[in-house]
């Protein structure tokens, strides 16, 4: 009778993780790479010329193309956080910081991955990272819920790669698992890629997957609703909506309003070619067709986020538009016959594509 001894026993579990860490070698350089390339975007390839000095594109917080343009079109339907968003936008140094921090980061997790660097930590990193991807971006994308998409499948196989290790092919095993220091600082696994003990880290690995399969499940429905439900997305990003707050009266004697683009592609705009109020019957009061509109003057459209790259509300040739994530408050001037009385008037703004959007009743 062939008896197997603890040590052969070890041994075989130690290889069935090393194979598990080389079927995953695609995974983990992919996932580092996704980051790596991210970070170096911003950091090396995209450059432009100002006045005879070279900027990063995507780092030059007075250009259009700087990175946390992003967030203002997020904002509308990200997930808990809206809140510390509105606060970070209103506030330029700390977007500076936040966007330098996460750049590092991204560029450090990528390196760890596709080097095999400590390897578990950037794993455990990796996992931080979409998990926030998912909080503030994933409802967005407009053909295959790209966002989401990335954000679950990046989980997962960070997951995997956090259980496996780097195995042959990486720094941690060629250079660290070897070394007195590796061996005699246990933790030292956890980080890098050693071994692990076989049934801690079966419960590692099962409480992983339960944890991924419920982060897929649960932000499946909280974004799309189609789990218990018919499919509809928290937050439309295929047409958008204008929130309007109840017009009020101004003292020259035309109107105020509130108006945020609350939904809709990032990628394009809301275009207004008609505003109207409207009293408690539906009949329209007063009117501004779109040439009236694109005559509003600059201080007429006060945008909560005034960066270049932000999303704002602007005059266009007919009527104004609104980015996705945009807020501003609009005045109107007096038209032409005033309504003899605000209360119960609705404020109507109307879209080049048809759409209507409008407020409360005033009271």
């Amino acid at each position: 009778m062939t008896r197997t001894t603890a040590t052969g026993r070890s041994q075989a579990i130690a290889d069935g993780w090393a194979l598990a860490a080389m079927a995953l070698l695609g995974a983990r350089f992919t996932q580092g790479f996704i980051f790596w390339g991210g970070a170096t975007r911003r950091l090396i390839y995209d450059w432009h010329e100002t006045a005879g000095t070279d900027y990063a594109v995507k780092l030059d917080f007075n250009g259009p193309g700087f990175v946390a343009a992003k967030l203002t079109h997020a904002l509308p339907g990200a997930l808990w956080v809206q809140g510390p968003i509105e606060w970070t936008l209103r506030h330029p140094d700390l977007i500076i910081a936040s966007v330098w921090m996460w750049t590092f980061a991204e560029l450090a997790v990528g390196l760890g991955l596709m080097l095999g660097l400590a390897t578990r930590l950037a794993a455990l990193a990796s996992i931080g990272l979409n998990v926030v991807l998912m909080v503030i971006f994933g409802w967005m994308g407009s053909t295959c819920l790209d966002e989401w998409t990335m954000a679950v499948s990046g989980v997962a196989m960070s997951a995997a790669v956090f259980i496996a290790g780097a195995g042959a092919y990486s720094i941690d095993e060629r250079y660290i698992g070897s070394t007195a220091w590796a061996r005699s600082n246990a933790w030292s696994n956890w980080a890098f890629s050693g071994t692990l003990p076989a049934r801690t880290l079966h419960k590692v690995a099962l409480w992983l997957g339960l944890g991924c399969i419920a982060f897929t499940v649960l932000t499946y429905h909280l974004l799309f609703g189609a789990v218990v439900s018919p499919l509809h997305a928290r937050t439309n990003f295929h047409k958008h909506n204008i929130a309007l707050s109840v017009p009020i009266p101004a003292s020259d004697g035309g109107v105020r309003f509130d108006a945020r683009v609350d939904a809709g592609p990032d990628t394009g705009a809301a275009y207004i070619v008609a505003a109207r109020l409207l009293d408690d019957s539906g009949n329209v009061a007063a009117e501004w067709d779109g040439a009236a509109l694109a005559r509003l003057p600059q201080d007429a459209i006060v945008n909560a986020y005034t960066y270049v790259w932000a999303s704002k509300f602007k005059t266009e040739k007919i009527g104004f538009s609104g980015q996705t994530g945009a807020r501003a408050s609009i005045s109107l001037p007096a038209p032409t016959s005033a309504p003899t009385s605000s209360k119960g008037l609705i404020l109507e703004l109307e879209a080049i594509d048809g759409a209507k959007w409008r407020s409360a009743p005033a009271r």
